[in-house]
């Protein structure tokens, strides 16, 4: 934005180097941080003025997740943009996430950017949150949840023997940092994971080898995860299939197995959860599918 905005406004970035990957879109992160810089630009309008922009990692405990309703106690990732502009006065700041409202003249504005912000922060499981003095300037912290790919397995995940038995699963997933998390927690679990991010690759692998199971999401660009597993099923029909999937509103279990599913899982999901799917998808008994 820097050829954007006036040179008398001074951009300052601080970004920690060990700073934890997150599961994000880049491009919506990119639309919040136009959007918030943009603000803070009109803000300190005209003016000389500085724009910090910090990124650090930054852990949750008890005490603030209990201040703050939309954080869990753990890592996270800390996102900070702030501005020595004019500053919101306070009944301002307690409505600007609200959708539609805005302190622009008509015009200049939709209404729309901090609402959509916050409606992206919380489709990420994090949070933002403003601070703001008149005169002063205004700061906004935006706290992503930290993905966690170190080998010491959490309380919940403390599986103790492992579940599998060498079985081989093939696991589809087109996000490249879901398919890294799908390999590891399939090797903790003690299954021998494939691990592609293409269906159209991954059926491939299906049709030179056999698996004990496919576990595929829904949506992949080139071919839906109920597609792919129509396709498997037109080369092995007994193939035992779990669908994994963020989006539910018109998806669920009864429904899953209608298609020929054995399992839906919701994600986000953890080890122990993706293990007990697949204990009980191994385990159960054949049954007939009903295929639509």
């Amino acid at each position: 934005m820097r050829a954007t905005i006036p040179g008398a406004i001074e951009i300052i970035t601080k970004i920690e180097r060990e700073t934890p990957n997150v599961l994000a879109e880049s491009s919506q992160v990119h639309q919040i941080v136009t959007n918030l810089v943009t603000n803070a630009w009109h803000a300190i309008g005209d003016k000389q003025g500085a724009i910090n922009l910090q990124l650090a990692a930054f852990p949750v405990d008890e005490d603030f997740a209990r201040t703050h309703p939309d954080l869990r106690p753990g890592r996270y990732v800390r996102l900070s943009i702030s501005d020595n502009g004019h500053g919101i006065p306070q009944e301002t700041v307690d409505r600007i996430f609200e959708p539609f409202f805005t302190t622009k003249a008509p015009g200049e504005g939709t209404g729309l950017g901090l609402s959509v912000v916050h409606g992206l922060m919380k489709s990420f499981d994090g949070a933002i949150t403003v601070y703001s003095e008149p005169k002063s300037g205004t700061s906004f912290h935006l706290y992503f949840p930290a993905l966690d790919f170190s080998a010491a397995a959490s309380p919940e995940e403390n599986l103790g023997e492992p579940l599998g038995h060498g079985e081989r699963i093939l696991f589809v997933d087109d996000e490249p940092v879901l398919a890294m998390l799908g390999e590891r927690f399939l090797q903790r679990l003690g299954y021998t994971p494939v691990v592609q991010t293409d269906p159209h690759t991954a059926l491939a692998s299906f049709q030179d080898q056999p698996f004990d199971m496919v576990v595929t999401d829904l949506t992949m660009p080139h071919l839906s995860g109920l597609e792919f597993a129509r396709r498997l099923w037109a080369i092995r029909p007994e193939t035992r299939v779990v669908l994994t999937t963020g989006f539910s509103a018109t998806l669920d279990q009864a429904r899953a197995r209608e298609l020929g599913f054995r399992e839906l899982l919701l994600k986000p999901y953890g080890i122990l959860g993706l293990g007990q799917v697949l204990e009980r998808t191994l385990n159960a008994a054949p049954e007939p599918t009903l295929r639509r």
